[in-house]
């Protein structure tokens, strides 16, 4: 068994390999302290040393091996080993040789801890490989989100590959290559094609020190997908930018611009916004299903009894409706859904939104251009003498578009707009602290649905579990008709063992009745009106959740991890 040595610091232990000398060291431990950045990153920054020459000075001392490349991970090995020490240490499962598990790591202060762990819960002896830190994010991404980069890295690499080829011969001989089969080309229509393939809802392309990373948001997590050198990142942007009708000299300012993509019978429109960074340009593209924009409220997975109060709350002819929540907690799917509910040929629906992301038949929408002085509140104003029965408005940011809102909902119209605040009844408090009159949004408001996403259970790999005591008890009160248990996804092909596939919407619907409405005109706090809420039938995002919960379509871990326990 490898015997556990007390540590040295990391510059008294470069200095005994001869990397760095003492001033080098002084020079880092000084402005060490500005940036508040490791010692090891200062040196690497300063040139004093590479990662590689850190990781081989310290994995000589602790008697761990060094590992700058790509290991062979034992994908078996690495499914099997336990997902939850895999979070708590943060460590890699590379593979087991007699009875020795073989863990990666990038911090060697961190051994002693690790192997004491494994060993008491595993009851095996340890082998660490230390790495590199930007080698060990690589690798251990990978391994959380079940290898769902490998196979389009290697492809990467290809591209990579045939890109340095093509600049060599372009040195030799006057290049004959088409657009079509240019190396960057393929590279961002690979990036694009597999972000497609995985249902992500955004592509991040990162320009870092050395690489460009490219991360997909899937179910609304991130996760890192592969990378490529920093030399070609500019042409990348450039194809990007060619592709959005954006300017391609232009590197100093942001741009936004949108481009679209067809893939069999579906149509995806492809939001793109650039941004300059230290390294580079970041790249940030947000993928819309154009069918999407057909979804109605029955598409959206509300429980039946949400469904049916959503139902209710947009059969008023006149009033506000808001819907609220977090950036990416589908408030403008949710409009979008009921737009399409209420579309039909005797009613004019007019939108103001920024940006306009689902094109509707049948309505007019119009782009907010603020540089140009065309908010939405003046919009608001262009609206009322358009003859509308139904305005939306993409978002309440200022008083004056939420005055004019009211001001239309009191003459007749249904005004549908999204606020950002985390609970229903808060929406009442953020109208007030924008300085509206409470006894106005008493008289215009009829209700507020506020909403979070959260991860379906993968259907194909999903298991029956108990729930745990304490929630068991509260279903068994909460909901006394079904069964206090959930399923839980083991992880499979299908989810990237992951053990989820899609996500769907928790909400609380807070439908404005005549006690809400004296509370909301005596200026009571947003606890007073929650509880009324609740005795007049809103049942809360948790109780939704936990709805969901025992119906099988998520867990109780996501339910908390989005939403939060509820207090008693």
């Amino acid at each position: 068994m490898e015997q556990e040595k007390k540590p040295k610091r990391l510059g008294d232990v470069l200095i005994e390999k001869g990397i760095i000398t003492s001033l080098e060291l002084e020079r880092a431990l000084e402005l060490q302290k500005d940036l508040k950045k490791p010692l090891g990153e200062v040196l690497v920054q300063m040139g004093y040393c590479t990662w590689d020459d850190i990781v081989k000075a310290l994995a000589e001392q602790f008697g761990v091996t060094a590992c700058t490349h790509e290991p062979k991970i034992n994908e078996e090995f690495a499914r099997s080993f336990p997902k939850d020490l895999v979070n708590e240490l943060k460590v890699i499962p590379i593979d087991e040789h007699d009875g020795r598990i073989i863990l990666g790591v990038d911090n060697v202060y961190e051994i002693p801890v690790i192997r004491r762990r494994v060993k008491f819960r595993l009851g095996k002896d340890v082998e660490f490989y230390l790495m590199p830190p930007s080698l060990f994010e690589i690798m251990y991404d990978r391994v959380l989100h079940g290898f769902v980069s490998q196979p389009f890295s290697e492809a990467i690499q290809d591209v990579v590959y045939q890109s340095e080829v093509q600049q060599e011969l372009e040195k030799e001989t006057e290049p004959e290559v088409t657009e079509e089969e240019t190396p960057v080309v393929k590279l961002v229509s690979n990036i694009v094609d597999h972000a497609i393939e995985l249902d992500a809802s955004d592509i991040h392309i990162e320009p870092q020190r050395k690489n460009v990373v490219v991360r997909y948001r899937i179910d609304g997590v991130l996760r890192r997908i592969t990378e490529y050198p920093r030399s070609m990142h500019s042409a990348v942007v450039s194809r990007i930018k060619i592709l959005s009708g954006l300017d391609i000299v232009e590197r100093r300012l942001p741009q936004d611009g949108k481009f679209f993509v067809k893939k069999g019978e579906e149509q995806f429109d492809l939001r793109v916004s650039t941004m300059p960074s230290v390294h580079g340009e970041k790249v940030v593209m947000r993928i819309l299903k154009v069918s999407s924009s057909k979804k109605k409220l029955e598409d959206l997975g509300y429980s039946p009894y949400n469904y049916e109060r959503i139902q209710r709350l947009i059969e008023h002819p006149y009033g506000i409706i808001l819907v609220t929540g977090p950036t990416g907690s589908g408030k403008s799917t949710t409009l979008v859904a009921i737009i399409n509910s209420l579309n039909s040929e005797d009613v004019n629906i007019v939108t103001a939104e920024d940006p306009v992301e689902y094109t509707i038949d049948g309505i007019t929408q119009c782009q907010v251009n603020p540089e140009i002085g065309l908010t939405f509140a003046k919009y608001l104003r262009a609206f009322l003498r358009q003859d509308p029965d139904i305005i939306m408005v993409g978002e309440i940011r200022d008083t004056e578009t939420a005055q004019l809102a009211i001001e239309a909902s009191l003459t007749g119209h249904l005004v549908l707009s999204t606020l950002h605040t985390n609970t229903a009844a808060g929406a009442i408090d953020r109208l007030v602290n924008m300085g509206l009159d409470p006894s106005l949004i008493s008289a215009s408001l009829i209700g507020v649905i506020g909403q979070r996403l959260v991860r379906k259970v993968c259907e194909k790999c999903r298991e029956r579990e108990e729930l745990p005591p304490k929630f068991a008890e509260k279903a068994r009160k909460m909901f006394p008709d079904l069964e206090p248990f959930q399923y839980v996804g083991k992880g499979c092909q299908a989810c990237n063992n992951t053990g989820y596939k899609g996500r769907t919407a928790v909400a609380e619907v807070l439908v404005v009745n005549d006690e809400i409405r004296r509370a909301i005109q005596k200026g009571l706090s947003m606890v007073e009106i929650e509880k009324l809420a609740k005795a007049g039938g809103m049942k809360t995002m948790f109780q939704d959740g936990l709805y969901k919960v025992l119906n099988g379509e998520t867990t109780i871990q996501e339910v908390l991890s989005i939403v939060g326990e509820e207090e008693e």
